[in-house]
């Protein structure tokens, strides 16, 4: 690949190491080209699916004859055929999303990589930055700087209705399959719930990837009283933020993520936490396989 097409963030060598993984699902969807996944579709993939007997116009070559000596009937060996898999990026694009930390870029790079990751499998790329616009799909690992371009001209601002930006976003899939929701899912948890469920019942497999920056996760503010502006709600809003404001800050915000967790759980949904402190590199290669979300 040249370097004309290569994402300004990433390192050749990490593109490489990109190469080599795989977006993991547990379940199998019918794609719409060939591809890398075991589909639901038969056909002439590599991997055994399932024995029938055999009718007139079937392929001879895949009459198991072993079978035949054994029952002296015909029958014909099928294949899982192998397809592309749909994979979505679901950004959140509220104002949340804008800080000092950086973190919408951080999660665009999360979605990058992992796009890539699923183009170069031959899948089916679509990212969506919820409340604004959706990309093309993307079939070619050639158009991830496309990608990048389309990312880089968002600004996150204002708030979202969650579960009905989800439902708009996935709304012109044809057909399922592995959806990435990356937010840092700083909204009523009731939201949260509701998306998750619509996501689920339209039989997508979802991941929940929450990214957080290192001020959000340890209020590390060296401040005493403040008045900031709400970029959800362009309310004025006075903060004391005393030692006994930041104990409860924390305690809202590890119950608001263990209600997610727990709720991410119950729906079979994976969550992974991840501070915008952390290494792209290291999230990709070591945490996310580690939990079985790529191999």
């Amino acid at each position: 690949m040249s370097d004309e097409l290569l994402l300004s963030s990433f390192s050749p060598r990490f593109y490489k190491q990109l190469q080599q993984l795989k977006i993991h699902t547990r379940r199998v969807f019918l794609g719409s080209r060939q591809g890398g996944h075991n589909s639901l579709r038969k056909g002439h993939g590599l991997e055994f699916s399932d024995y029938k007997l055999y009718t007139p116009g079937d392929d001879f070559r895949n009459i198991d004859w072993g079978a035949f000596a054994r029952s002296d009937r015909l029958y014909i060996k099928q294949f899982r055929e192998e397809q592309d898999l749909n994979v979505m990026f679901l950004l959140d694009g509220s104002g949340s999303m804008q800080s000092e930390d950086h973190k919408f870029a951080f999660c665009s790079k999360l979605a990058l990589a992992l796009g890539y990751v699923a183009l170069t499998d031959g899948d089916t790329v679509t990212f969506s930055v919820l409340g604004q616009e959706n990309s093309p799909k993307f079939i070619n690992p050639r158009l991830i700087a496309k990608a990048e371009n389309f990312l880089n001209k968002i600004t996150p601002c204002g708030e979202i209705d969650l579960p009905l930006e989800l439902g708009l976003a996935v709304q012109k899939l044809k057909t399922p399959g592995k959806c990435f929701v990356i937010s840092d899912f700083l909204c009523n948890l009731e939201q949260i719930i509701a998306g998750i469920k619509l996501l689920v019942g339209k039989n997508f497999e979802v991941v929940l990837l929450q990214v957080l920056t290192p001020a959000e996760l340890n209020l590390e503010l060296n401040l005493t009283t403040t008045k900031v502006l709400d970029v959800e709600s362009n309310a004025v809003i006075e903060l004391a933020l005393d030692e006994k404001s930041k104990r409860e800050y924390l305690k809202i915000l590890v119950d608001h993520i263990e209600q997610i967790e727990k709720f991410a759980k119950k729906s079979g949904v994976p969550h992974v936490l991840i501070s915008t402190a952390e290494d792209i590199e290291s999230v990709l290669l070591q945490r996310l396989p580690s939990l079985g979300l790529l191999r």
